[in-house]
C-alpha cells in the first residue's frame, strides 16, 4: 500500500501562520501583564514569578537538549512515530523529577534556603506550571518537525483567545487571585498539550503513517545511544544555565525581596511581549538549517542566516526601540502606580528581544550541526564573566557591589547577552558562509536609527498636547506615527532589512504575481 504524498507547507507560509498565532497570543500577554501587577501586587507578583522561573529553569535543566535532540531527529525522520513514543518516557522522568523537587522544598530548612521570603506552598503549583509549560513547548517544537505548523498553529490561537476569555472573566468579576490564576493556567496548558498531540497524530494518519509509540529494544537502545551522544556534551550547558539563572533570581530575593523581583519580572514579561513576532520564525529556521546540514548543504545554511537575520532583528527592534521610549506609559499601564520603580528595568530589558533573536538564530546553527560542544563551551565562559558581572551590580558596597536591585540585573542581562550572542554568531562564521561584521554593523546602525525615529515621534506626540506622558491616546498617536515613519524607511532603504534595492525590486513583483494569481 502506497503512502499518500501530499504537498509541503512554504516556509513562507508557516511563518504566516506561526506570526499569526503569535500575534493571537499577544492579547493574552497583553491581559496578563495589565491585570496581574495589579491583581497580585509587586510582592505576590514577585513571588510568583521567582517561584514559576526557579521552576522553569529545573525544567530546562533536566531536558538538557534533549528536546533539541528530537525536534532535530524528527525533522529528519518524520515517519518515526516510535520516536515521539521514547520520548514520551522522557517527559515523564522530568515530571516526576520537577514535582518530587518541589515537594521537598515544603521542607522549611530546604525551601527557606532556596526560597527566601517566599510562602512554600507556592512551590508544588510552580513546579507543575513549569512542567506543563515545557511539554507544551516540546509537542508544538514536534509539530513543527513534522511541518504541522499551519494546523498546531491554528489550534493555538483558538485556546490562546479563549484563555484571555477566562482571565478577563475571573478579573471582571472579583475571581482572580493567585490560586485561580494557577487553575486557569493549567486549564490553558492542558488544552493546549492535548491540542498540539492531537494535530501530530492527525498529521501521521493523513500521511498513513502506521502510529507504533512503543519502541522496540534494539530501537530504545538505539534512540538512548543518539541521544546520549547529542546531549551528554550539553550537560555542562544544562547545569551551568540552571544555576547562573536561578543564581542571579536567588541572589536578586535575597539582597533587595519580593518587591524588586516584582519589578524586575515585569521588564522581563515586557521584553517577550516584543519577542512574540520573532519567535514564531526560530523554531521554522532550525527546521530548515537541520535538513540542510543534514544533506551537506552548509551554502544554504549560510543563505538562510544571511537572508533571515536582519529582517528579524529589524521587527524586533521595532518593538524593544519604541518600548525603551515609551517605558513609562508601558508601566503606568500595566503596573500602575505602585510599580513606578520598574520603569528603567522595563526601558533596559526592552533591548533584551534584539539579542535574542540573533542568539537563537546562532544557536540554532551548532544544534542543528550537533555541534553540542560549541554552545557548552561558550555558556561555561558567560558563567564567568555572567556571575561576575551580576554579583557587582547586585550586592551592597561592603561586598563589593553597587547594589542596583532590578535595574542591576536588568543591565547584566542585556549586556552579557550581547556579548555572549556576538561570540556565537562570529564562531558560526567560522564554518559556514557567513559574514559576521556585515551583522554587526547592520545591529548597531538599524538600533540607533530605530530609536531616533522611536524618540522624535515621542517628542512629536507630546507637542501636539494631546495628554501627559501616561496618555493612551498620546502613546497611539506615537505608535501610529513611528509604525508610519518605520514602513516608510524599510521602502526608502531596503538595507534596513538587508535587501539591496534590485532584491526589494524582485521581492516587490513576486508578491504582485502572487496576488494576480490568487485574484479569481
Amino acid at each position: 500500500m502506497s503512502t499518500p504524498t501530499l504537498a509541503p507547507v512554504s516556509l513562507a507560509r508557516r511563518y504566516l501562520f506561526k506570526l499569526f498565532a503569535n500575534m493571537a497570543s499577544v492579547p493574552v500577554y497583553l491581559v496578563m501583564e495589565a491585570i496581574l501587577p495589579r491583581v497580585l501586587g509587586p510582592v505576590m507578583y514577585g513571588n510568583y514569578s521567582f517561584a514559576t522561573n526557579f521552576f522553569q529553569q529545573l525544567s530546562g535543566f533536566l531536558d538538557m537538549g534533549t528536546s533539541l535532540c528530537f525536534y532535530n531527529a524528527l525533522s529528519r525522520r518524520q515517519s518515526e512515530t516510535e520516536l515521539a513514543g521514547f520520548y514520551t518516557g522522557v517527559g515523564l522522568l522530568v515530571a516526576c523529577v520537577t514535582l518530587l523537587a518541589s515537594v521537598c522544598m515544603l521542607a522549611p530548612h530546604v525551601g527557606g534556603v532556596l526560597m527566601p521570603g517566599i510562602p512554600l506552598w507556592l512551590t508544588p503549583p510552580a513546579a507543575l506550571w513549569a512542567f506543563l509549560t515545557w511539554w507544551g513547548r516540546v509537542l508544538r517544537s514536534m509539530n513543527d518537525a513534522l511541518g504541522a505548523t499551519v494546523a498546531s498553529e491554528t489550534a493555538r490561537t483558538g485556546i490562546s483567545l479563549l484563555s484571555v476569555s477566562v482571565l478577563s472573566a475571573l478579573f471582571f468579576s472579583d475571581m482572580l487571585n493567585i490560586y485561580s490564576l494557577f487553575a486557569q493556567q493549567y486549564l490553558m496548558l492542558g488544552v493546549t498539550a492535548l491540542a498540539f498531540w492531537h494535530v501530530s497524530r492527525a498529521h501521521w494518519r493523513r500521511r498513513g503513517v502506521p502510529l507504533r509509540f512503543t519502541p522496540t529494544r534494539e530501537r530504545r537502545r538505539a534512540y538512548c545511544r543518539e541521544f546520549f551522544s547529542y546531549s551528554h556534551p550539553l550537560f555542562v550547558q544544562a547545569l551551568l544555565s540552571f544555576v547562573m539563572i536561578a543564581a542571579e533570581r536567588w541572589l536578586l530575593q535575597w539582597f533587595e525581596g519580593s518587591a524588586e523581583q516584582g519589578f524586575f519580572a515585569l521588564s522581563q514579561k515586557v521584553s517577550i511581549a516584543c519577542f512574540l513576532f520573532v519567535s514564531a520564525m526560530t523554531p521554522l529556521v532550525m527546521r530548515e538549517l537541520s535538513i540542510a546540514w543534514g544533506h551537506n548543504d552548509r551554502e544554504e545554511m549560510g543563505r538562510l542566516l544571511t537572508r533571515l537575520a536582519p529582517p528579524l532583528y529589524v521587527i524586533a527592534a521595532y518593538f524593544s526601540c519604541f518600548t525603551l521610549i515609551e517605558g513609562e506609559a508601558l508601566v503606568a499601564f500595566f503596573g500602575g502606580a505602585q510599580f513606578a520603580a520598574a520603569i528603567v528595568p522595563v526601558q533596559i530589558m526592552a533591548m533584551y528581544p534584539l539579542h535574542q533573536t540573533y542568539g537563537q538564530l546562532a544557536g540554532s546553527v551548532f544544534h542543528a550541526a550537533g555541534r553540542t560542544n560549541v554552545t557548552r563551551n561558550v555558556t561555561t565562559l558567560e558563567c564567568v564573566y555572567g556571575f561576575a558581572t551580576t554579583w557587582f551590580l547586585l550586592a551592597p558596597s561592603e561586598l563589593w557591589g553597587i547594589h542596583l536591585g532590578a535595574v542591576g540585573l536588568a543591565l547584566k542581562t542585556v549586556c552579557v547577552q550581547f556579548v555572549t550572542v556576538n561570540l556565537y554568531f562570529w564562531l558560526a562564521s567560522r564554518f559556514i558562509p557567513l559574514c559576521y561584521w556585515r551583522n554587526l554593523f547592520h545591529q548597531i546602525w538599524s538600533f540607533t536609527l530605530l530609536v531616533g525615529l522611536a524618540f522624535a515621534c515621542r517628542e512629536c506626540s507630546m507637542f501636539l498636547d494631546i495628554g501627559d506622558d501616561e496618555s493612551f491616546v498620546r502613546f497611539l498617536v506615537s505608535g501610529v506615527l513611528y509604525s508610519v515613519c518605520v514602513l516608510g524607511c524599510c521602502a526608502a532603504l531596503p538595507a534596513l532589512l538587508g535587501f539591496s534595492r534590485q532584491e526589494q525590486r524582485e521581492l516587490f513583483i513576486r508578491f504582485i504575481a502572487s496576488r494576480g494569481r490568487g485574484a479569481p
